[in-house]
């Protein structure tokens, strides 16, 4: 055959090869059920065709040029019949069969035979990716909490919800504002800080940018607990259902850090792509044809702590090498490998730098958490129940500390999971999580527990280390941590670092400098608060620590000290018996026995001081009370407190809780609160009912109690046999509907000496109830 002719099959061979690179299939083929397939496929082609031209076909094969030169012997093709050819043209040509057989079928001027094979091949690599995107949704489309038990399950989409997700890097200063800010002011500064650097959401990470840029790497940053792996299960259903990112990417995969730092056997990124597919047979080739078309997802990069090493310069480009998985992982990332691939990588910002030295131009962005309306709608979408919802929303918007860190999706679920039982038996929060600490101790347990770098919960010195810090920032009022801070502290080496400790990188002037902080104030000042539960070893040490304690419990009372007073508080609520009991079991350590003296000695200094108490100041020592949950520490100190005045204080519905408790475990069955102007409404009335027992002067006056309210009050009225001496009701919203109901409850006391109905907006209608009850309540003098 002349030289001409040959070069002209062999361009016309390679040009095929361009025209159809799908036709490239996987490098194992060979006797696999890709292989099976494929031989079908080729035997229908080859029996389409008459015996003429099944012949000619024969002997154009024998002189058509093969890649490498790797013909089918003539001794072996001559005789062979239709069966037998296809097994020799797969032997022989592996995965370019299916080419070989196209381009002697156009030599041969069977330009139908050979369309009608390119179509059917091209059917069978779309009908493969049909296949993954339905294996992929069944795997994603349902998750399991991490307390549920087998067989439970919830549909992702029931409880997705979306995050704030910001495009820039955040100053030093506004990071400042957002770590001290609690309650709404938290939530408003996160809102406000995701519009100003640049809202986006999953469906905009791989959109061009201002310049016009598509960026080919995306790293979404966050927290531990933010939602970052609940975020990529989103991504993979929404690709899966062709809601997301149908049109740009064929193919997306996800890699679990966790998972893939476990593996020490060599292994090559067609490997792993076989692992996705759980398809040993998955046609790899055609997959890796176009790699502008494939999405890899690196979740948690965090988890790889021995990749990356700095100065490794072992790097591939075949991605059916095998290599270790720090290699194959490593030329991925740094775009050696499928470089025209697209990458999202979500990490803690405390591995980020990690991957600055490696990545090519990639996107930063960073997940914030929940926005209000998404933590209303997540409580929403996990109860099904609007009004079992409402009840877990009012807990922790009532409390500050609680409501700040509900930015948090794993804080929302740990709360809307231990309220879930509490409401299948009661109609209101039990002793689970009824008090501050307790939810910092679930989330903070839960972290450890499902951390995969802190399987082994830490030894006792390792903690308070985290706890040493936060007890020195909170002391001189430090939120920002430097590097040498944390080497002081001994943490620089401490998984606990990752897993507690925010690291970002800030400017300053012409260059940079690296910062930690806690997820928020409200972290610090409960790692701090642990600092002195935790128990040192060394008795000097141990006294040491307790002289401390005693100097800051009488430091937080004075002026310009109110930083301390959380720290306080949760000083109180650790030393409980039951949070005691917890901490041991959990973290495997001793807890002081000698914190809880300390704190009943303050308590009933405090109590001791007269002119007692009042407003914020008595409050703020309440909470302290309550946060510890024992009746008999609580009695020690109520005895000193008959008068209790908190009016003209704006009150949650848990501070109500909280003065219940106080007077609930009084030895005094007579006290007088007055909570005149205090912003109450029926839910607080109901948070004070168990107290209300043990008080005989109510001063109620100047709050929007409204009917509602006073139905309540009746009820426990009703229940106490109504002992009240003096009941304030003015300036209430209470029309004619509520005052029959109050009259009848009222006229049955023998105690009841004075009450106030002023500025309310009774008619002529309540007039009889009224008389009757003047009538028949003996003991009343006055009434206004």
């Amino acid at each position: 055959m002349p030289n001409s002719v040959v070069l002209v099959m062999s361009a016309i061979f390679l040009l095929i090869l361009r025209v159809v690179p799908f036709l490239q299939l996987g490098c194992d083929l060979v006797m696999d059920s890709g292989t099976v397939v494929m031989q079908d496929l080729l035997l229908d082609a080859l029996e389409d065709l008459g015996e003429d031209e099944f012949e000619r076909f024969k002997f154009k094969l024998r002189t058509t040029v093969a890649p490498g030169g790797k013909n089918i012997p003539l001794g072996r093709l001559e005789k062979a019949k239709r069966e037998v050819l296809v097994e020799l043209l797969v032997e022989f040509y592996e995965d370019k069969a299916a080419a070989m057989v196209i381009t002697v079928f156009e030599d041969i001027g069977l330009k139908y035979n050979a369309s009608k094979l390119i179509k059917a091949v091209g059917k069978r690599v779309q009908g493969y990716k049909k296949k993954y995107a339905e294996n992929t949704m069944e795997e994603y489309q349902l998750i399991e909490d991490r307390n549920s038990l087998l067989g439970e399950s919830t549909p992702l989409n029931e409880r997705y919800i979306e995050l704030l997700i910001i495009k820039k890097h955040r100053s030093q200063k506004h990071r400042e504002h957002e770590l001290s800010a609690t309650g709404r002011l938290h939530m408003e500064i996160l809102e406000n800080n995701s519009s100003q650097y640049l809202l986006t959401d999953i469906e905009s990470l791989f959109e061009p940018d201002e310049s016009g840029i598509i960026p080919r790497t995306v790293v979404l940053q966050g927290p531990a607990g933010i939602g970052k792996t609940m975020t990529v299960q989103k991504i993979m259903l929404g690709w899966a259902g062709g809601e997301l990112y149908s049109d740009a990417f064929d193919y997306v995969f996800c890699f679990n850090c966790r998972e893939l730092s476990l593996s020490e056997e060599p292994s090559s990124l067609a490997d792993l792509i076989v692992d996705q597919c759980q398809d040993m047979y998955a046609p790899v080739k055609e997959i890796l044809a176009h790699p502008e078309k494939l999405l890899f997802i690196i979740d948690g990069f965090d988890e790889l702590h021995c990749f990356l090493r700095p100065g490794g310069d072992n790097f591939c480009d075949d991605p059916y090498s095998k290599m270790s998985m720090e290699v194959v992982l490593s030329s991925l990332l740094r775009k050696t490998l499928l470089p025209q691939s697209y990458l999202l990588i979500t990490t803690r910002p405390g591995a980020a730098d990690r991957l600055k030295g490696c990545l090519k131009f990639p996107r930063f962005t960073e997940i914030l958490g929940f926005s209000e309306k998404g933590r209303r709608e997540y409580f929403l979408k996990f109860f099904e129940d609007e009004q079992k919802a409402n009840i877990a929303l009012r807990f922790i918007e009532n409390t500050i500390a609680v409501s700040t860190i509900c930015f948090i999706p794993m804080v929302c679920w740990i709360i809307c999971s231990v309220i879930k039982v509490e409401l299948e038996t009661e109609n209101e929060i039990a002793d689970t999580l009824d008090t501050t600490t307790k939810v910092f101790v679930q989330f903070s347990h839960s972290l450890l527990k499902h951390d995969g770098k802190t399987q082994k919960i830490p030894a006792v010195k390792e903690f308070r280390k985290l706890c040493s810090l936060a007890r020195d920032g909170i002391l001189e009022q430090k939120i920002l941590f430097e590097e040498q801070d944390i080497e002081k502290h001994g943490l620089d080496a401490s998984s606990l670092k990752d897993l507690f400790l925010d690291r970002r990188t800030f400017k300053k002037g012409i260059s940079q400098h690296k910062l930690y902080s806690f997820l928020h104030l409200c972290f610090q000042e409960y790692f701090a608060a642990m600092w002195y539960i935790l128990q040192d070893e060394s008795t000097e040490e141990l006294e040491k620590n307790m002289g401390d304690l005693k100097r800051l419990l009488v430091e937080c009372e004075k002026p310009g000290n109110e930083h301390l007073t959380l720290t306080v508080c949760f000083i109180f609520g650790l030393s409980s018996r039951k949070v005691c009991s917890f901490l041991e079991q959990t973290l495997q350590c001793k807890t002081s026995d000698l914190v809880k003296p300390i704190l009943l000695q303050r308590a009933e200094e405090v109590a001791a001081e007269n002119p007692p108490r009042k407003g914020h100041c008595l409050l703020r020592f309440f909470h302290c009370l309550f946060e510890i949950q024992e009746a008999e520490f609580a009695w020690c100190a109520m005895n000193h407190f008959q008068i209790i005045d908190l009016s003209f204080n704006t009150l949650s519905v848990l501070d109500c809780r909280v003065l219940a408790f106080c007077l609930q475990h009084s030895a005094i069955k007579d006290h007088s609160i007055d909570v005149t102007f205090c912003r109450l409404t029926s839910h607080h009335i109901r948070a004070l009912a168990p107290g209300i027992k043990n008080c005989s002067a109510l001063e109620f006056g100047s709050n929007k109690l409204g009917n509602s309210g006073v139905k309540i009050l009746c009820a426990i009225l009703k229940e106490t046999d109504c002992n009240v001496t003096t009941l304030n009701l003015d300036e209430n919203y209470l029309t004619d509907a509520c005052i029959q109901e109050l009259c009848a409850v009222l006229s049955t006391s023998r105690t009841l000496d004075s009450l106030s109905l002023q500025d309310n907006s009774f008619t002529k209608v309540s007039l009889p109830f009224i008389q009757h009850f003047i009538e028949t309540c003996t003991s009343l003098t006055l009434i206004r």
